[in-house]
This record gives C-alpha cells, sequence and structure tokens, in this order.
C-alpha cells in the first residue's frame, strides 16, 4: 500500500468532493442541534457527488427532504444507536453509505467514510494477506461500517511503526481506497475483451495459439480458470508495480476450493486465481 500510496491520494478529485465544502460541514455537524436544512442538503450532495448540478436525481431529493424533516429526532445516543435510528428512518440495505456519511459528519474520529469504493480496495487488501477472506461486495450494515473502522486503524497503527515520521493525514486513506478501487476496477474491465463471445475468445486462445498461449494483442487465455477467462498483460504489469518487485513466482499448486489451501498467496497462480478465475474450485491456472 505505501509504495503506490502518494499517487493514488494524488488523483483524488478535489473539483468533484471540495474539501472547503466538507470540513465546513464538520464544524456544521459539530452543533447537531443547530444543523439546518441548508447543512443537511449541502452534506448529501457533497456525498452524492451532485455539488454544482443544476437537476438533482428525484430520489435523492426525496432523501434530503426525508431526513431533513426527522433531523433533530435521530441524534442522541452512541454511534450505534444514532444508525440504528437513521436506519429505521429511511435506510435499509441501499441507504448504508449515506446513513453511514451522516454519522461520519457526527462522528468524525470514531467514524469513517465508508462506500462502495473503500469497501472493495479493504476486501482487496484483506484478501492479498489472508487467503480465503470472505466479505459482502457492497456496505449494507453497521458491521461493514465497523469493519472499514477497524481496518482503517490498523492501517494508521501499522504505519506508525512501521514508517512514523509519514503517517497519512486523516483523510488521505479514505483518498487512496477510492482511487485504489477505481483502478482495481479498471484492471477487472481489461480482463474481458469487449465485443467477444466466450466461445469466440476460447477458440482464439485455443486455437491459433494453443491451450492457454497468448490471444493477440497483450491478451493471454486461461484455459482452466473458467469458459473464456483471459487477461491483459498490463493488469500483470500493474501487479508487479504495486508489488514493489520486478519479478513474480509461478507458484502452481493443486489445491482445488478455498484459497485458505493455496500456501503461496505471492505467486503468480494465486493472483490469476484470486483476480480472473471463475469460481474458487479451479486446480490449476497455469498460463501454458
Amino acid at each position: 500500500m505505501r509504495r503506490c500510496f502518494d499517487e493514488c491520494v494524488a488523483r483524488y478529485d478535489e473539483r468533484k468532493y471540495p474539501p472547503q465544502i466538507y470540513e465546513r460541514l464538520l464544524r456544521a455537524f459539530g452543533a447537531p442541534d443547530i444543523v439546518t436544512d441548508d447543512d443537511v442538503r449541502a452534506a448529501l450532495l457533497w456525498k452524492f457527488g451532485h455539488l454544482g448540478k443544476r437537476r438533482i436525481p428525484s430520489h435523492h431529493e426525496a432523501l434530503i427532504s426525508c431526513i431533513q424533516g426527522r433531523w433533530p429526532d435521530l441524534l442522541p445516543g452512541p454511534a450505534g444507536g444514532v444508525f440504528a435510528r437513521l436506519d429505521a428512518a429511511v435506510g435499509g440495505p441501499s441507504r448504508c453509505i449515506t446513513i453511514s456519511f451522516l454519522l461520519h459528519l457526527l462522528k468524525p474520529e470514531e467514524v469513517p467514510i465508508i462506500d462502495q469504493f473503500n469497501f472493495r480496495a479493504m476486501n482487496y487488501y484483506c484478501a492479498a494477506v489472508r487467503p480465503g477472506w470472505g466479505s459482502r461486495r457492497r456496505p449494507s450494515a453497521l458491521s461493514d461500517l465497523e469493519r472499514l473502522s477497524r481496518f482503517l486503524s490498523a492501517i494508521t497503527h501499522g504505519w506508525s511503526i512501521i514508517d512514523p515520521s509519514r503517517v497519512p493525514l486523516r483523510r488521505d486513506p479514505d483518498r487512496f481506497l477510492l482511487m485504489k478501487s477505481k483502478s482495481l476496477k479498471s484492471q477487472k474491465a481489461l480482463s474481458t475483451r469487449p465485443n467477444r463471445s466466450d466461445a469466440s475468445m476460447t477458440s482464439t486462445a485455443q486455437g491459433s495459439h494453443g491451450r492457454g498461449g497468448e490471444c493477440g494483442e497483450g491478451w493471454i487465455g486461461l484455459p482452466y480458470g473458467g469458459p473464456g477467462v483471459m487477461f491483459h498483460v498490463s493488469a500483470l504489469v500493474q501487479h508487479l508495480r504495486e508489488s514493489g518487485h520486478p519479478y513474480i513466482i509461478q507458484g502452481q499448486a493443486q489445491c482445488a476450493g478455498a484459497f485458505s489451501a493455496h500456501r503461496k498467496p505471492q505467486s503468480l497462480d494465486f493472483w490469476l486465481r484470486r483476480t480472473f478465475a471463475k469460481g474458487p474450485t479451479s486446480s490449476r491456472l497455469s498460463m501454458t
């Protein structure tokens, strides 16, 4: 994480999420009893990335109005209790991110910002060091928020031990995870060649270049990873850059089933299984 941290943070788009608006919201929500309707509206528009837009989706407008009308009754108590009241008033699985952001503004030192992006990046790093790691794809409950909070605390604690002179600022880990997640999503998109059926891709992979060989234009087929599975070499190059090593061991292993059975989590074989395989039970994912 440390090797690509500064680069990812630098890509964060402050135009979409203005830091000065965020800091003003923290001050406003620091006195929750006098939070105004305008404060609630500004907070949700910031979180939705709608600041400066002329037209706001109707379902977001309805949500803003609902929270404005219920606000004073939702506040007293510890974080878990406030989350429960917000969830009961305007919640459900699809509202977890919104509820959590309001809770973050009320208790910024205790509750992190959570969204599908930093949650995806958290799962990526946890899976890298804990084979068999399992989690929801998107945050939908208080337990997901608590898990992310522990993860961010572990980052800060570990960093303070390894490199105490460069411990990230409070907001930087969230910015890093957001941009890292978008990078992971781009890599995943590269792994599936557009406008070609699985059958066509499999035929190309096994036909002109043999089983598991190159598929042309930097694409490499993985015949044991599932029908039509392939990846682009640029994804592997990026993985090597982020690992900080100029090489990667092949590490083939016969381990049908969970990742926990794989004894070489830093290997090419493990990376291919985790990133591209369709299903965890493939017993072989060699490119050749």
